[in-house]
């Protein structure tokens, strides 16, 4: 892991240092993850405006972006860093919930290989709801708690991923996924006020989706909407585009050409 200072991107520190940043101590942050493409970031613009939008939800100062970038490109050499995460928190600010008047916001900046994308995942609905209105589910703040907790209790179903729903009851999407469905023809996805990131392959997809006269509708629907679908996916940077092939037991097909034309469209 690197951090910024003044120096430039040096080796993140001694624990010590870490321990004391209020990311650590409270999530007070948010974070943005990546791929890299022969040392660029992949929809730099897009993942750009993404985390400048989650530093404003939060009052943090918005890094410099062209900073990142050349980061990246130094720092991401190597086959086996395919994957970025770039972090903002508060910094130090000691203990408690007291607004920081003077915070000096810290930058983080970490390298991953590229992981399997699996062919198809299987969900289960939660019983950890989203509140349509947390920063949380809306922003990829430090606080992943709830997500982290619906994803074991998908595990311990037998599940690959939780499907989450809001506390009216709505479908929101997957624990660390956007979800997309399709019924006689028409794709869904959930709306923004369902308590969703607007992701970045979320992006990608409904912009190919509208290009190739299939727009998709975007929707407040409950789980019955699922019911009836006939395809279901999700979307996010790291896995691409994956089938779903089965949510609480109910199978769907994972072959269409559909998920051929979308992953050839390399999003």
């Amino acid at each position: 892991m690197f951090r910024r200072d003044q120096d430039g991107w040096t080796a993140a520190g001694t624990a010590a240092r870490l321990l004391e940043d209020r990311g650590l101590q409270l999530g007070d942050g948010v974070f943005e993850t990546f791929r890299i493409v022969n040392g660029s970031i992949r929809h730099s613009r897009l993942h750009h405006r993404r985390l400048d939008a989650a530093c404003a939800a939060l009052q943090l100062a918005p890094p410099d972006w062209d900073d990142i970038e050349r980061a990246v490109a130094r720092l991401a050499a190597g086959p086996d860093a395919a994957i970025g995460k770039v972090q903002v928190t508060r910094g130090a600010g000691g203990r408690g919930l007291a607004p920081v008047t003077a915070p000096q916001e810290a930058l983080y900046l970490q390298f991953s290989p590229f992981p399997d994308v699996p062919q198809a995942l299987r969900l289960s609905t939660a019983t950890i709801r989203r509140s349509a209105t947390s920063l949380s589910a809306r922003f990829k703040t430090l606080s992943y708690v709830d997500n982290l907790a619906a994803r074991r209790e998908a595990a311990s179903r037998g599940a690959d991923m939780a499907l989450l729903l809001t506390e009216s009851g709505l479908v929101s999407g997957g624990d660390s996924a956007n979800l997309f469905w399709r019924t006689g023809g028409e794709v869904q996805t959930p709306s923004l006020a369902c308590g969703i990131r607007n992701g970045v392959m979320r992006q990608q997809v409904l912009s190919w989706l509208d290009g190739q006269a299939l727009p998709a509708v975007e929707v407040a629907a409950g789980p019955g909407a699922l019911e009836k679908a006939d395809l279901v996916w999700v979307t996010n940077t790291v896995i691409g585009v994956v089938p779903v092939s089965e949510i609480d037991g109910r199978a769907l097909p994972v072959a269409d050409s559909l998920y051929e034309r979308m992953r050839a469209a390399a999003l």
